[in-house]
């Protein structure tokens, strides 16, 4: 026998012991609620005073409803064991596994490269990071294409260009500003650092790939 019960035919709710759940039932003509506590309890009516409720009641006049209840009970249970199972099923944990590597590949990317130049401020080589998000990888495709142009035909287009580095850069902190002045010759070994950079981090990216296609498991992908 449950403790606590309440029915509120106008809400379609059953609550028992604390846990409401909606669902589809009937009750007599007129019942505004039922209402159970510790072994006892009484109905309201709509048009009349409430009805006690005794233990004697309780098979007839109550049970029912936590019956109905507990059926919804189930049948919710049941549901969501089963949408838990399709969601972990090893295709679905695959496709969840691919889309994050596309993701964290394109994130390693865009986080950047190291390599070295020569700060005018110094005037000595050093390691130095390097941008690479989507608006620089812009910027080296067209300081790169302009450095050619520059070479080949000349005519006003600019043989240097400007450029941001950062000295002392970590994975909290962008670090300090540095500002390049890049000619061809110095210009192509930091443009070759961004290709192989991107060119790495797809190859990683495609071996976690071709891994996780290959996987049997679900603890195989987890893994991966």
């Amino acid at each position: 026998m449950q403790e606590h019960i309440t029915v509120i035919p106008d809400d379609q709710s059953i609550i028992v012991d604390g846990e409401a759940l909606h669902l589809a039932f009937s009750t007599p003509d007129g019942l505004h609620a039922l209402q159970w506590h510790g072994g006892s309890g009484h109905t309201e009516w709509a048009d009349g005073p409430n009805q006690p409720l005794t233990a004697a009641d309780y098979d007839d006049q109550v049970a029912p409803y936590v019956a109905l209840w507990q059926a919804e009970k189930d049948r919710l249970a049941a549901e969501a064991a089963a949408a838990a199972t399709e969601y972990n099923s090893l295709e679905n944990v695959r496709a969840r596994k691919l889309a994050a590597i596309d993701a964290e590949t394109s994130a390693a990317i865009m986080a950047g490269f190291a390599c070295e130049s020569t700060p005018p401020d110094t005037g000595q080589p050093e390691l130095l990071h390097f941008s690479y998000d989507e608006f620089d990888q812009q910027n080296f495709a067209d300081a790169a294409l302009s450095m050619q142009l520059a070479t080949a035909a000349g005519g006003g287009i600019p043989t240097s260009t400007p450029w941001n580095a950062y000295r002392k850069h970590t994975a909290d902190s962008k670090g300090e500003l540095v500002i390049l002045n890049l000619t061809a010759q110095t210009f192509l070994p930091i443009y070759a650092a961004a290709l192989n950079h991107k060119a790495s981090k797809m190859a990683e990216g495609g071996q976690r790939k071709a891994a996780a296609a290959a996987a049997q498991t679900v603890e195989e992908l987890e893994a991966i």
